[in-house]
């Protein structure tokens, strides 16, 4: 399969909470399975749907902040997978569409330490 990413994705567990942009009352969290600067996999206990508009708040360990980012789902997988304690999570993919340039840079200085 023709890999379409234009950057390397590091296979690392951050916490993200993320609301889809129709319902930004419901929170929702998660723990991706892969990230970089442009998107991310990550596991969901929602089945959000393809082209769903997403706000992610993401805990990236050296930014004092909280990384805020808007993403666009591109895949969800078909079928659940199970977590640690047997819950259902689905993996779905993100395309960040929006961050700004200083979390941008918390990210990639994050991503960098760990793709050593």
């Amino acid at each position: 399969m023709l890999e379409r990413r234009q950057l390397r994705r590091i296979g690392t567990s951050l916490f993200i909470k993320f609301s889809v942009n129709d319902d930004l009352e419901k929170n929702f969290g998660s723990f991706t399975q892969d990230i970089s600067t442009g998107g991310a996999r990550l596991l969901s206990f929602k089945r959000p749907k393809v082209n769903d508009d997403l706000e992610l708040r993401i805990d990236v360990p050296n930014n004092p902040d909280i990384t805020i980012a808007e993403g666009n789902v591109r895949w969800v997988g078909e079928e659940a997978l199970k977590d640690d304690i047997g819950k259902d999570v689905f993996p779905v993919g993100v395309e960040f569409t929006f961050m700004d340039r200083q979390d941008r840079a918390y990210l990639e200085e994050f991503l960098k330490q760990h793709s050593l």
